[in-house]
């Protein structure tokens, strides 16, 4: 399943057995998400640091990793201004741009990103129902 994979989600990556990273292992995902995702983790890097308990160095190890498991890629300009006027918080235009541009969902626990019905959107919970309702089985989690 492709999608376009929001900064919180990539949050909890960092810490190695949480849920997201299971999901990773478990599944096949083709996760997108646009270049500004690297700035964003880095603006947080202090928060994600303490709350994965991990170093500054194995934090700036695991970014340079994400291209293992993320396509970066950013959106034309005609997309951006389409999603800019579909969505209040302006720092995820360019998530739902590049949603729009590759016709695909977007994961994503923020609630602001059901602002809008151009493109699906699945928080962690959702995605993980959808997935058993194409008939998979999740041998790590319930």
């Amino acid at each position: 399943m492709e999608l376009v994979v929001d900064t919180s989600v990539v949050f909890s990556l960092f810490k190695s057995d949480s849920f997201t990273n299971k999901l990773l292992k478990e599944y096949d995902l083709t996760l997108f998400a646009p270049e500004e995702l690297i700035e964003e983790l880095s603006k947080y890097s202090e928060i994600i640091c303490a709350k994965s308990k991990i170093a500054k160095e194995k934090f700036s190890e695991d970014v340079s990793l994400l291209s293992k498991f993320i396509e970066l890629k950013n959106s034309p300009r005609s997309f951006e201004d389409k999603a800019d006027g579909l969505i209040s918080h302006k720092t995820d235009v360019p998530f739902l741009a590049l949603a729009l541009e590759l016709n695909i969902p977007i994961w994503s626990n923020d609630p602001h990103f059901k602002e809008q019905s151009s493109v699906e959107v699945f928080t962690t919970k959702e995605l993980v129902d959808k997935l058993k309702l194409l008939g998979h089985k999740f041998s790590t989690f319930s």
